[in-house]
Formats: structure tokens, sequence, C-alpha cells
């Protein structure tokens, strides 16, 4: 694991990920993760070693949102060994049918959670048939797997870092007020009258800033745009 640990730089250091994954059989991994909470799928930290041809078409037509090994992931902690049920729906099969072209028939998936609320998944790929043998083999590499899972969460924080700072959410000087001053504790009413507006426009606002940082609540969003510098809390 020191390969990871001690990778000077991005490049070193998924280089290092895919040959130790190579070393157990498997020739394709892939590592997505959301830095913060509220990111869309589609800004997903992402490296792998999958074809360039199955990421293009999996961007494009949104297969993140169908696909089960990402609900899996985003939802639950156990490892998610693929199989072919797995893959319930017309979309998903059509989805799993298209990976095997790509060299995707079987392989592993590694929920990440991480403890600055990272989310994501950690795979690792090959085209063997699902066989007793291949099940064998996961059961002999998962505890090195999972460790290799957690290496990787914590030392990929400075690459999630620079990701982060290029998907920040875009605020309007106005969006920023409002937000500056729910995160001093002030309810709409009080900011309508700091802005001198109507209290249909801060909740209009306020609206688009819950889209914006994909929660529910106002006081959500101006945690995370605190924590990422968008705002001064006072």
């Amino acid at each position: 694991m020191s390969p990871l640990v001690d990778a000077p730089d991005e490049a070193t250091w998924f280089n290092a990920l895919t040959t130790i994954a190579g070393t157990w059989g498997f020739d394709r991994v892939l590592i997505a993760m959301l830095p913060r909470p509220g990111m869309r799928l589609e800004d997903a930290y992402v490296r792998s070693t999958y074809s360039q041809t199955w990421r293009r078409s999996y961007e494009e037509q949104g297969f993140m949102h169908i696909d089960p090994i990402v609900t899996h992931c985003l939802s639950r902690s156990a490892p998610l060994i693929w199989s072919p049920e797995l893959f319930a729906t017309r979309q998903q099969r059509a989805l799993y049918e298209l990976a095997c072209t790509h060299g995707l028939r079987s392989g592993l998936s590694l929920p990440i959670h991480g403890p600055n609320q990272e989310a994501g998944m950690l795979c690792f790929a090959n085209n063997f048939n699902t066989t007793d043998s291949f099940w064998t083999h996961i059961d002999g590499v998962l505890p090195n797997l999972v460790l290799l899972r957690d290496v990787v969460i914590d030392t990929s924080r400075r690459h999630l870092h620079s990701h982060a700072q290029t998907v920040l959410p875009q605020l309007t000087p106005r969006e920023r007020e409002c937000l500056n001053w729910t995160a001093r504790g002030k309810s709409t009413w009080e900011i309508s009258h700091i802005l001198s507006c109507s209290e249909a426009a801060v909740n209009f606002h306020v609206k688009n800033i819950r889209a914006k940082f994909g929660v529910n609540s106002r006081r959500a969003a101006a945690v995370i745009a605190a924590q990422l510098g968008l705002i001064d809390p006072g």
C-alpha cells in the first residue's frame, strides 16, 4: 500500500492503485467520489481504466441515475459483487449488456463513505464469467480490497479537494447575501427587511440556493457554503 501513501501526484497515485488491483486479478478499476454532500452525480470525481467509449456512453446516457451499483454504494456499506441478476429492469439490463461489450462482465464494488461526508465507490472489474472459480477468487481477495479501499479514502483527499474547487456552486450576489444572513440565523422576514425586498423574493433565492447545493434546507446550504469558503458566517 505504500506506493499509494507516498505518491507525489495524482497520476502516480492512481497508477499505484491500478497496479495493486492488477496483482489481484482485476484489469479495470474505477473510483468515483462526491467530495461533499449535495453534489450532482454528474459532477463526481472519477478516475478509471474503463474504456473511454464506455465512459462517454455512460455519462451521455445518464446511466449513473439507473445503475444499481451506484444506488447500492450511495446507500449501503457492504461490498457488492456484480451479477446479471442485479440488473433487474429493462434499462438496467441494457446497461449491463453494453458494459459487457466493454469488458466489464464481472466485478466488485466497495462503497465509500468518508470521514468528511465523502460518498462514492471503488470498483474492480474484469471480463470473467461469474463461475464458481470467480466467487472463490473474490472470497480470497476481498479482505485485501477492503483494506485498499480504506487507504484510497485516506490518500484521496487532496485530489478530491482540487476537484471540488472546480465544481463550486455559482451563486448570484443576492443569493450570497441571503446565505450570509441565513448563516447568521436570520429568518425570511428579517432577511427581506435587511435586503429591502419581499419575503417572496427571499424565498425565490433560497429555493435556487437549495437546488444549487442539492439540499432540502437553507441551513444545510449555509453550512456547506461556509465550509467551502463561499460565505463568511461571521
